[in-house]
């Protein structure tokens, strides 16, 4: 059995360097993937609070203010403390959660979190300490993962250890070794100085950016957070012509112990940038970017440059110089557009995001193919008030990371890979963006119910396995007809508040087909369980 400190000893520091979010009423952020957090959103398109565009995550209680005091879950949120000089302390509400997984590994959008084969367990605990505008929040989770074995995938890529992707370099491992393993990870953690509209800070925290739902392209909660540097709007800054948000960031990315052993200790440096509008004569209407960019740190360190490529110009002739002829760029950048449009008198919302991998060479190139390495989101939701104090919440997402056909002619530029930087875009060998990764396709619906008990809910989801993988495989095998790698994913899951404690359960069973495009069909059950306590 091997022990982790989440980058061993630095985890520990980094949750002395950047310390988290709590879930208590006296917070003032608000965990990304909460189930208060999707609540919070259903209101929001009933009407009942105001949370801005949603696209910058995690929210502030200043970003997020229920406007009613009845609703489903009245009785059980209470409003923040109001702002005192004086010191408080409180602590994080301790929340423990297990999982486990009959056949093979299956889990997303779980933060730290990475489900084996087996029983996976995560223990969070913390405190959080503010005083006037400054707020530290230590919120480490301690993580169990059995790590039972599994078959891998017949193949592997040349020089890598058996347990890593098996399709290309990049850090996203089919299994964490062959042991099982304890992680501690900073986890929800922050150093926070906010004032008049404005916030900085150091974090470990997990991010979401952009409107989706279940797959937001640019950043997600699917890896640990990583640890960053911050710098932005407290909340949503109204003026006459609308609001406005935006965060950037500097962070350092780390690799898993089950990549290429010749760059174990080649770090990445990361920085984006999200900015939103809410136009004040468009009601509901939201539109925002995004961009990140992230390469290895070089031996000598980071030019004053490197903190501003996220200003770098949309062209890629612009790189083009005597030494870059071809304007190769040592970083690998995603850019996206976003919208999102709230109707609270229909109780529906409706969002998008359009992402692009790679720069255009030049406003023709644009032109022409502005379909190159794109990937996007679609998705809806319509909330209904039942009798009863209930909530009704339907949804649907659609995800397209697919390389577009543009790749029989240039570069694929398959979604969080790089030829250079070949970690890819991951942290702690998991993606940063859609839990789906590189190449991936997603199709979703579900429906929540909410009631003064709690949720219940249930969705369907099919998701397609790294279509870009399954081409180039194809191309080079022939005789791969319809070997595609697809799981269909029926799950429920349930939050049921009893006296001080949340308590939660999911399953989703899965079926899927020619896993590793090697026409093996397999089925698997995923079962969760979680309780927080709330101390009364």
């Amino acid at each position: 059995m091997r022990t982790t400190l989440a980058g061993s000893s630095r985890a520990v520091a980094a949750a002395l360097f950047a310390l988290g979010m709590c879930a208590s009423a006296s917070a003032q952020s608000l965990p990304v993937g909460e189930p208060h957090e999707d609540y919070l959103r259903i209101l929001q398109i009933l009407g009942q609070a105001d949370a801005g565009s949603f696209s910058v995550r995690p929210l502030t209680s200043e970003g997020a203010v229920i406007l009613g005091v009845s609703h489903p879950w009245s009785a059980r949120l209470q409003p923040a403390l109001p702002e005192t000089s004086s010191l408080r302390l409180t602590l994080v509400e301790p929340r423990l959660r297990a999982f486990a997984n009959s056949r093979f590994p299956f889990g997303q959008n779980d933060g730290a979190v990475w489900q084996g084969k087996g029983l996976t367990s995560a223990l969070d605990l913390g405190a959080t300490a503010r005083w006037r505008g400054l707020t530290v929040t230590l919120h480490p989770t301690l993580l169990y993962t059995q790590n039972r074995s599994f078959e891998l995938a017949p193949v592997t890529v040349s020089g890598m250890p058996e347990y890593a992707y098996a399709w290309r370099k990049i850090d996203m491992p089919q299994r964490f070794g062959p042991e099982p393993f304890w992680t501690v990870d900073a986890g929800q953690s922050e150093i926070r100085l906010e004032g008049r509209g404005a916030a900085l800070g150091l974090s470990t925290a997990n991010l979401w950016w952009g409107p989706a739902i279940r797959n937001a392209i640019i950043m997600s909660n699917n890896a640990a957070g990583f640890p960053h540097a911050f710098l932005g709007t407290d909340g949503q800054i109204e003026t006459g012509i609308g609001g406005f948000a935006a965060r950037w960031i500097w962070g350092r990315l780390g690799q898993s112990d089950w990549f290429d052993p010749a760059l174990a200790n080649a770090d990445r440096f990361v920085t984006g940038i999200v900015a939103t509008y809410s136009p004040s004569f468009l009601d509901g209407l939201s539109l925002g970017t995004t961009r990140v960019f992230y390469a290895w740190v070089p031996d000598g360190g980071l030019a004053f440059g490197d903190y501003f490529a996220v200003l770098q110009g949309l062209r890629k002739k612009a790189l083009v110089s005597a030494q870059n002829p071809t304007g190769d760029d040592e970083h690998d950048q995603l850019l996206s557009l976003f919208g999102r449009w709230v109707l609270p008198e229909s109780g529906f919302e409706v969002y998008w995001e359009w992402a692009r991998n790679d720069h255009s060479w030049e406003l023709r190139d644009f032109l022409l193919e502005p379909e190159h390495s794109q990937a996007y989101t679609l998705g809806l939701q319509r909330a209904s008030e039942l009798s009863g104090d209930r909530i009704l919440a339907l949804r649907a997402e659609l995800t397209h990371l697919e390389a577009d056909p543009t790749f029989q002619v240039r570069g694929r530029g398959t979604y969080y890979a790089h030829h250079i930087v070949t970690q890819g875009y991951t942290h702690g060998g998991q993606i940063i963006g859609a839990g789906i990764g590189p190449g991936g396709d997603a199709q979703h619906l579900g429906a929540d119910l909410y009631a003064p008990w709690g949720r219940a809910g249930v969705y369907v989801e099919r998701q397609v396995h790294d279509n870009d993988a399954y081409y180039e495989w194809a191309i080079a095998n022939g005789e791969t007809y319809c070997c595609h790698n697809v799981s269909f994913n029926l799950g429920t899951q349930a939050l049921v508040f009893l006296d001080d404690f949340d308590l939660g359960g999911g399953l989703i069973v899965t079926r899927e087909f020619n896993r590793y495009f090697f026409g093996k069909d397999l089925w698997n059950l995923n079962l969760s369980l979680s309780a927080r306590w709330r101390r009364g």
